[in-house]
């Protein structure tokens, strides 16, 4: 009799027990789908810092104004594995949102995006040009303000102290807590991943020894065209002129050298003027990259079209004309420029 009424209780006591389960469950359900009580008046924002851990975002989203449970918010993140998963950034709440939309925005970054919310690094730029757009960011933490360029290098680990070229052009996106070196960190080795696996598949016998001539060569194909199809017909006249052992009388290495003394126009004079980056009084390659460079341009510097062509000068419309002998090239210079009146300096 006794263990009949034992086993009546245990019986009921699971039945009691599965039912809140149950219960618990279904209010978990309706939680999480249930769009959260905001107001189409107030603009919910909140700040998830790099290191937070899911107790700290639920603070960070209460303090934005909006009241959530915390413990459903934190029980349901863990249960379902998310909240090894959410990333830093600074998010918005809008009303249509539920507690599981919102944790799907944590683990996908789909943080708010504004003009201060990223950097972006255009290719052509010289270097200085990267860290004034860093510097020109409040939303960045600034850690290399009076730090040269040589110690900027070795915090970094590059080998190379000179840092023109070495850092990739594109847009970077900033999250709660990122400093400027930071930023120059991840450039850096986006450059270097994508010379090294495109090094990796070059074309043979070029007259190029390693990844760094091949970013210089690059450098300044990036300088003298913005159209991509031109790149690699451009790559191949320095090619052919590194083969033959001519000088690459390039233009934008004379107004590298010059620095600050280029006024924004090219005289006979400058090709002159000796620098270590003057291909008009140097041999081969210049000391270093002129500039930054997307990806197209080191694949032309690597994928260099072949053809018998040593000269080219520009149309005057953007695009280029290219010849295989001096006195083809000196008619095409005087039809394209000189007779139009534009300014020519060679």
């Amino acid at each position: 009799m006794f263990l009949k009424k034992f086993f009546t209780v245990v019986q009921l006591f699971f039945f009691i027990a599965g039912c809140f389960f149950l219960c618990l469950i279904m209010d978990y359900f309706v939680w999480i789908i249930k769009p959260l009580d905001t107001s189409k008046n107030i603009s919910y924002e909140f700040i998830v810092k790099s290191g937070d851990n899911t107790r700290n975002i639920v603070t960070s989203i209460k303090d934005s104004g909006l009241d959530i449970s915390e413990n459903k918010f934190i029980c349901v993140s863990y249960i379902c594995r998310l909240d090894k998963n959410f990333k830093a950034g600074i998010y918005k709440i809008t009303n249509i949102d539920s507690p599981i939309s919102l944790m799907k925005k944590l683990v996908n970054g789909d943080c708010i995006q504004n003009a201060n919310s990223k950097v972006i690094f255009i290719e052509g730029w010289k270097f200085n040009q990267f860290r004034e757009e860093l510097r020109n960011n409040p939303n960045l933490k600034q850690t290399i303000i009076g730090i040269s360029d040589d110690d900027l290098m070795k915090m970094i680990g590059s080998d190379i102290l000179y840092p023109e070229g070495l850092f990739y052009p594109d847009t970077y996106y900033i999250t709660p807590g990122l400093s400027d070196l930071d930023i120059l960190k991840t450039s850096y080795k986006k450059n270097q991943t994508i010379i090294t696996n495109l090094w990796e598949n070059r074309q043979k016998d070029l007259p190029i020894n390693t990844p760094y001539e091949a970013l210089i060569l690059a450098s300044i194909i990036e300088k003298e065209t913005g159209i991509a199809e031109e790149r690699s017909l451009i790559s191949g006249v320095f090619i052919n002129r590194l083969k033959l052992g001519m000088r690459l009388q390039s233009d934008p290495t004379v107004i590298y050298g010059m620095g600050a003394m280029f006024d924004g126009k090219l005289r006979h004079i400058d090709l002159k003027k000796d620098t270590p980056w003057n291909t008009y009084t140097r041999f081969g390659l210049p000391l270093t990259p002129i500039s930054s460079i997307n990806i197209s341009s080191i694949m032309a510097a690597l994928h260099p079209e072949k053809h018998n062509y040593i000269y080219f000068v520009s149309k005057g419309d953007g695009t280029t004309d290219f010849s295989e002998d001096l006195s083809s090239h000196n008619t095409k210079v005087y039809n394209f420029i000189i007779k139009r009146g534009l300014h020519f300096v060679r």
